[in-house]
Order: C-alpha cells, then structure tokens, then sequence
C-alpha cells in the first residue's frame, strides 16, 4: 500500500498543497494523507501518536539532552494516542452488540475509558489486564487531568503546573506507557476484525 500510494502522489493526486505541505524529494519521505492511500480512521491517528512515542523515548535514551523540555510533547503525543484509541473503540466495540454509545469529545480519559472498559468486560478481555491499564491510566490523569499540565506551563487561572512533581524518569514513564499502548492498539484492531467479520456475515445471509 505504501508503494501504492506513492505512486498516486508522483501522478499528482491531489492538488491543495503549499510551500509547507508539499511533496518533497525524497518519496520515501512522502507520506499518504487524505484520499491517498484510503482516509485515516481514528486507529491511524492513535498508532502515529503511539510510534511517536516510542521513537522519543528511544531517542532520549540514545541522547537524553534536552530531556527536560521533551518531556512535554512526550507526555502529549502518548496522552493523544491514548485518547484517539479510545474513542475508536468507544464507537467499535458498543456496534458489535448493536448497541449505540455516546463517546465523550472531550479531552478526559476516564469518560471514554469507561466506556470502553464496559464492552471489554462483555467481550471477556482478561481482567487482570483491563486493571493494569485502568491503573495507568489513573495515574496518568493523576498528574495531568485534562490534558493542560504538558501542554502549558499554567492553569487557566493562573496556578502554575507541576509544582508538586519535580522528576520525570522518560525510561520509566515510556515503559507504562508502551503497555498500554499495545494494550489499545490489539484492542483496536481485534475489534476491527470481529466488526468485518460481524458486516461480512450480514451481508452473506443478507444474500440469501
């Protein structure tokens, strides 16, 4: 798909670029957005923000220079995968039951993972795992509850963030989060599957 889709690029599909978002040189370096290569779902969006995680980390263990400022779009680019994951399941997982469920657009964790954690349950995902991640993830929102402590170094009212925190280890944090990560993301396309197959087996009797 990847080759695919470059090739779509270099034949000029698609036309609204600038200076900024361009193709470049080197196609290695081109990547598929939009119509090219099939539009994004949520699990593309969460898988990018998880790799970018991991990448960082990797990084910061390779060359930990600057690990205090990176230590912030860290802890974002994870919390944003975390919460594009569960909002794809919160609209997968309740269909597999045709049931309807109302995902939160909010930047709280706890709401969709809730949510989520429900049809999980019904779904017989071990639950010794399902605690594991719920553990994380309430220690995440422990530190930053709506997703303001990284982004900016104040509250709305002016208190400042993480004064009662003051170490930050990137080694240990990358470590919980790469669990959960890959907790999510076989969540995510476990689901996925069991919905093609749920649509592939309606549309075979619906034939009939």
């Amino acid at each position: 798909m990847a080759k695919q889709c470059k090739k779509f690029y270099r034949d000029g599909f698609g036309s609204r670029h600038n200076s900024l978002f361009s193709p470049g040189p080197d196609f290695h370096l081109n990547a598929c957005v939009g119509r090219n290569g099939g539009p994004a779902r949520l699990t593309r969006y969460a898988k990018g923000y998880f790799e970018a995680g991991a990448r960082l980390v990797k990084s910061l263990q390779e060359d930990p220079i600057e690990v205090d400022w990176l230590v912030y779009p860290l802890v974002m680019v994870y919390r944003h995968g975390i919460e594009t994951a569960l909002k794809h399941l919160g609209k997968v997982l309740p269909a597999l039951f045709d049931e309807t469920a109302e995902v939160k657009l909010t930047h709280k964790l706890m709401d969709n993972w809730n949510l989520v954690r429900r049809y999980l349950a019904r779904l017989e995902v071990e639950a010794k795992e399902i605690e594991h991640v719920e553990g994380k993830l309430a220690e995440f929102i422990q530190i930053d509850p709506n997703g303001e402590t990284f982004r900016y170094p104040e509250a709305r009212d002016g208190t400042r963030h993480l004064e009662d925190t003051s170490l930050i280890n990137v080694e240990v944090f990358g470590e919980g989060m790469a669990y959960v990560a890959t907790f999510l993301e076989g969540c995510c396309d476990w689901a996925d599957h069991l919905y093609e197959q749920k649509c592939e087996m309606a549309s075979y009797f619906g034939q009939d």
